[in-house]
């Protein structure tokens, strides 16, 4: 599955218009409106949600010596 992201315009009477790359296939395909709400999220917003989901979610958590460790693992490896 390929996947193409164009930013559009819906039109007053409820319309889009779509002007896809010229070596998009000829096939069947979905297409997805993602409405926004409002202002764009920032990525620090975004961030924010996310850390905050998990933290509310029941997933068992590494202690942070371990996370550490496996950090201090890795950037050894890339010497």
């Amino acid at each position: 599955m390929q996947a193409i992201k164009l930013q559009i315009r819906i039109t007053p009477d409820h319309r889009i218009e779509l002007q896809l790359p010229e070596d998009t296939p000829v096939t069947v395909a979905e297409v997805i409106v993602l409405i926004r709400d409002g202002a764009p999220v920032s990525a620090a917003t975004s961030l924010e949600a996310l850390l905050a989901r998990l933290d509310q979610s029941d997933r068992p958590r590494l202690p942070a010596e371990v996370g550490d460790r496996w950090i201090d693992q890795e950037r050894r490896s890339w010497e």
